[in-house]
């Protein structure tokens, strides 16, 4: 979780829409990627990301899609 955390804050902060960042914890060997894909802000001028992301666990590949926003301590936190 710590890595899949860690790319998902850096990639969320940092990665243009469509740039995929990889994590990968060798002592598990789980792995997966995060994507931003569109950047907006909300009505109250709170800038938020949508995002895709995969995680590989024991072999088998599973996709997500979701939406992160940015706080007030410029974390990110996902929404949906």
């Amino acid at each position: 979780r710590l890595h899949a955390g860690q790319t998902a804050q850096n990639s969320l902060e940092y990665n243009k829409a469509g740039q995929t960042s990889t994590w990968n914890n060798p002592d598990s060997g789980n792995s997966g990627t995060y994507t931003p894909t569109r950047t907006y802000q909300t009505a109250n001028g709170q800038n938020c990301r949508e995002y895709e992301t995969t995680i590989n666990v024991g072999g088998r590949m599973e996709k997500a899609f979701g939406r992160a926003c940015r706080q007030p301590d410029g974390t990110w936190k996902i929404v949906r």
